[in-house]
């Protein structure tokens, strides 16, 4: 559906990005998906999201879900265009699913989506160290590494940092920022990261 001028406003920074324009803010406001996590560890990429215009976020949370009803209304309040629900899965046609993984239980519930076949695309963080990021574009390809669904161990100083960097990898694949994205993984040991390509 093509923008609306109060849209083209309000998206105007986004549609400036070179290989975005407004057929990337199209894609990014019909697009689906499924945040996973724990309530503080996705507050800040929910609301960067919701901020870009994401259209339909389905919220999977391990703890927290009272407290986070004020953050969706400020949400709702932020950008009416996005709508939000909190429920136990995907329903449905899932184009992205960010998995935010900081615990056992949040890894558990990852596999979890990450094994939905309606899920097409997946963004993992792990949030221990080195923290490490799966970018998964193809619904084909769905563990893009053993190591990213093995037991998680302590919490890194830069989870938040960890966190934003798949939120960015997200919102590239909703956008449609590269032609052909690849399967891989980022590794980010606190002071520099490594990316390694599957074909």
């Amino acid at each position: 559906m093509p923008l609306t001028d109060e849209q083209i406003e309000r998206y105007s920074r986004q549609i400036i990005v070179p290989h975005l324009g407004g057929r990337g803010q199209e894609r990014i406001l019909a697009s689906r998906i499924v945040i996973a996590g724990d309530a503080r560890d996705i507050e800040t990429p929910f609301a960067y999201l919701v901020g870009a215009g994401v259209g339909t976020i389905n919220l999977r949370l391990s703890s927290g879900q009272s407290e986070f009803a004020k953050t969706i209304a400020a949400m709702h309040e932020l950008n009416p265009d996005v709508s939000v629900t909190i429920a136990n899965g995907p329903q449905g046609r899932v184009d992205l699913a960010l998995l935010i993984v900081g615990s056992e239980a949040e890894r558990k519930v990852a596999d979890e989506i990450a094994n939905d076949r309606d899920v097409h695309a997946l963004v993992i963080a792990r949030l221990d160290a080195p923290g490490k990021i799966a970018v998964i574009p193809d619904p084909h390809q769905r563990i893009a590494d053993a190591s990213m669904m093995t037991t998680v161990g302590a919490r890194a100083q830069a989870a938040d940092f960890i966190a934003m960097l798949a939120t960015a990898e997200a919102f590239k694949l909703l956008a449609g920022y590269a032609e052909n994205p690849s399967r891989s993984i980022v590794e980010f040991n606190g002071y520099e990261t490594r990316l390694r390509i599957h074909p």
